[in-house]
């Protein structure tokens, strides 16, 4: 989740609303924002003992909206690969992918298939 100029939070592509009865909204969709779900939407390294099982399905339905975990939040694009820890720890067992681990030529190439003529 990122923070733009004008002050809107955004996942992807889609803006995120946060009320004052700590609800979170994204694409039409409350959430409960638990610190477990701040703590996945918005560090790098997780302190795992804020987390739930609850957290972990509303940042998958989240990231499944957005298209968070996608290359460019394309919906037929690849997922976004990294070294990270959330990635690994996180990211890559709520969306398993066969075969790509890290982001590079694979993944570039898995992107968009040009038709030959």
């Amino acid at each position: 989740m990122r923070r733009d100029v004008d002050g809107t939070f955004r996942i992807g592509n889609v803006e995120v609303e946060i009320d004052q009865d700590s609800k979170m909204v994204v694409q039409g969709k409350s959430y409960k924002a638990t610190r477990g779900l701040f703590e996945l939407l918005t560090r790098k390294k997780l302190d795992r003992s804020f987390i739930t099982d609850s957290d972990l399905r509303s940042y998958t339905e989240i990231l499944e909206a957005t298209h968070g975990h996608l290359e460019n939040h394309d919906p037929s694009g690849v997922m976004k690969t990294t070294c990270g820890v959330k990635f690994k720890d996180v990211v890559s067992k709520l969306f398993p992918v066969g075969g790509v681990t890290r982001r590079g030529s694979e993944s570039t190439l898995r992107q968009k298939w040009i038709p030959f003529k």
